[in-house]
């Protein structure tokens, strides 16, 4: 299961949700179906149009508050409950933006920045979707984070959580050599197409964080200087010169919402 998780992740789905008997993944209109179709058919049991998400599809359960590393408590706007002691509160509604601080991979990142982010720095998040590691990274002292993502939904959730830039695109739209932390929690695929691009925007010393991958199936453009795990995903740290890709800093290749065919 997980790792047809990870393909249907690299294969494009906006968002996955786990059944006692399978997946069920989402595809945007724009999707080539027939190519996903062709890669997934043995498994494919059905297929059909969906209605726009609608928070109140959610069960109760999916809605509960969830701890987030050491400092963070995360819970939808209507709870009003206050954070323990020592937790920041984090507000975030259920939309179809990727990031609600229960997947492995937020968490380790959430981790990862806890550990590794120092007061002042500033942060990249690449592939942002709800924008929750901005979030923690704002809360956490980040003197300066800006975020992306192509979904134009998972702009518009995260402008909603943050007030720090926030754009549609990818990696190549931030200069080159200003972030001291980048964050980029996609997956397998795409970090090794734009690991070019993640090295050109770190700076010499700083710290690229990549998750959103298997263990046994990591992107193969990076060497990590830290590995974590949590289950079967993995979150790496590593630094710009451990990124086997050429850095493009003259004309980076541009970055389609199908990137990852």
């Amino acid at each position: 299961m997980e790792a047809l998780s990870a393909n249907l992740w690299e294969a494009g789905t906006s968002g996955l949700l786990e059944e006692p008997d399978g997946f069920r993944a989402f595809f945007d209109d724009s999707a080539d179906r027939m190519h996903i179709c062709a890669n997934f058919g043995v498994m494919l049991s059905t297929i059909r149009e969906e209605q726009p998400f609608q928070a109140s599809q959610l069960t109760p359960s999916e809605c509960d508050p969830v701890f987030l590393g050491q400092r963070f408590y995360v819970a939808p706007s209507w709870n009003t409950e206050p954070p323990p002691d020592g937790r920041f509160r984090v507000s975030i509604d259920a939309t179809s933006a990727f990031g609600s601080g229960r997947h492995e991979s937020t968490r380790m990142c959430v981790d990862v920045l806890e550990k590794h982010l120092k007061p002042s720095d500033w942060v990249a998040d690449i592939g942002c979707g709800s924008g929750i590691l901005g979030a923690a990274a704002q809360l956490l002292g980040a003197g300066n984070v800006i975020s992306c993502d192509i979904h134009q939904d998972s702009v518009r959730t995260a402008r909603a959580l943050m007030q720090t830039p926030i754009f549609v695109g990818s990696a190549d739209g931030i200069r080159g050599q200003v972030a001291d932390l980048l964050l980029a929690n996609i997956s397998r695929k795409v970090l090794d197409i734009i690991a070019a691009d993640l090295k050109r925007i770190t700076k010499p010393n700083g710290l690229i964080v990549i998750a959103g991958f298997l263990h046994g199936n990591p992107p193969k453009a990076f060497i990590p200087w830290e590995v974590w795990q949590e289950g079967d995903w993995e979150c790496w740290v590593c630094r710009p010169q451990d990124i086997q890709a050429s850095p493009t800093l003259d004309d980076p290749p541009p970055h389609s919402q199908q990137w990852w065919l």
